[in-house]
């Protein structure tokens, strides 16, 4: 594998992620979640550059084992966690399975754990303490907080307004017919007036 091969970069930060090498002038920016083929050569140079080792091993994800090798770059198992990974694992893994998880993930993959707890308020309460006292974040509080800030922000509904006296003005009750009105008759027809016409002579 020379310095020209492309290797896939993840980001998997919650957030954006960059870094500049100047002396090639480079400058990357990756959204959440994005993938990108980045040379091999410009990852070792990544190295070098201040905060560029953190970087990769807890922010991005180097998707290529042999590139790994290459970049001295020893990883446990939890490097390579996606985020349906780690919700996989907060819903149905073991808590021994999290707890290594805690232990051995880089600082990325466990801020997407504590966000994901939060939001998909994880039912074991064991995994949210485990989390808690890892971390020092505590879930249970962040969810409540959550709780509060969404009955904050729903729609209060006004209440009815009811009226204290009877209006000024009363409406006109309309009167409903009783029964049927009668058809009315044909009124007689006048009859056409006869004149007598007088010859003048």
């Amino acid at each position: 594998m020379d310095g020209k091969t492309l290797i896939p970069v993840r980001n998997r930060n919650n957030g954006f992620t960059g870094y500049e090498i100047k002396d090639r002038g480079i400058w990357r920016n990756f959204a959440p979640g994005e993938t990108k083929n980045i040379q091999l050569e410009e990852l070792q140079q990544l190295q070098y550059q201040p905060g560029g080792d953190y970087i990769l091993n807890n922010l991005l994800v180097v998707e290529n084992k042999e590139a790994l090798k290459i970049l001295n770059m020893e990883v446990e198992p939890e490097y390579n966690y996606t985020e349906a990974d780690i919700r996989k694992l907060l819903l149905d893994g073991s808590l021994d399975q999290l707890m290594d998880f805690l232990d051995f993930a880089p600082e990325g993959a466990i801020e997407i754990a504590k966000d994901i707890a939060v939001k998909e308020e994880i039912p074991d309460v064991r995994k949210r303490d485990a989390i808690s006292n890892a971390t020092g974040f505590n879930i249970n509080s962040a969810i409540n907080v959550n709780h509060a800030m969404a009955e904050e922000e729903a729609p209060k509904e006004e209440p009815k307004k009811e009226r204290r006296a009877a209006t000024v003005v009363q409406p006109v009750v309309k009167k409903e017919r009783r029964a049927e009105a009668l058809e009315p008759t044909s009124a007689p027809k006048l009859a056409t007036p006869k004149y007598k016409v007088v010859d003048k002579k």
